[in-house]
């Protein structure tokens, strides 16, 4: 079981125990980009700090996504919830009601599919432009052209291809029959 700890810079604890967690989960901040995953084998937990209440997300085996769906969660709770898990029992789940919010974190709009190509087209327009630049002037132009087309470019095909990859995986059946995860 692996701990990470993601503040200004991600920190990895393998096998982690109960104080290893109270220290991780008591370090967040209100701040959402930073957060606290408990990973195992197949599963894992997940909590970050939001007005100085928790939420907390779990994404079982099957690779559903779950959200605690009784509003925010203590420091305690989480710590309590954590610990629990750490140990490999599933009572921690009691802790909340849970949603599947699986298809809302998965589901990518064709208007982003229409983005990834506004982005390709814009990045091979900025290399464009800086091939036709002159002068000192123009090569650090076309330097920075080069780089920004390339990073604009590269985002635009990695979405396309998050598109297309999530909309392949969308159209299986991901045991949509079986729930084999307690959750309500």
């Amino acid at each position: 079981m692996l701990l990470e700890i993601e503040l200004e810079k991600i920190q990895i604890i393998d096998n982690p125990n109960d104080e290893d967690i109270i220290r991780a989960i008591s370090k967040l901040k209100k701040k959402a980009s930073h957060n606290v995953t408990l990973i195992d084998d197949q599963e894992s937990i997940s909590t970050f700090c939001r007005k100085g209440h928790f939420e907390v997300t779990y994404i079982d085996h099957f690779g559903r996504i779950y959200a605690n769906d009784s509003g925010p969660l203590s420091r305690e709770t989480v710590i309590r919830m954590f610990q629990v898990y750490s140990h490999n029992d599933s009572s921690w789940k009691k802790e909340t009601l849970w949603k599947d919010i699986t298809q809302e974190m998965r589901t990518i709009t064709p208007m982003t599919l229409f983005i990834s190509y506004v982005l390709i087209i814009v990045g091979g327009v900025e290399i464009l432009f800086g091939w036709i630049a002159r002068g000192l002037l123009g090569k650090l132009v076309f330097a920075i052209s080069i780089l920004m087309g390339f990073v604009i470019i590269s985002t635009g095909a990695a979405v396309w291809i998050v598109y297309k990859l999530k909309g392949r995986r969308n159209g299986k059946n991901e045991h949509k029959d079986e729930d084999v995860s307690g959750h309500k």
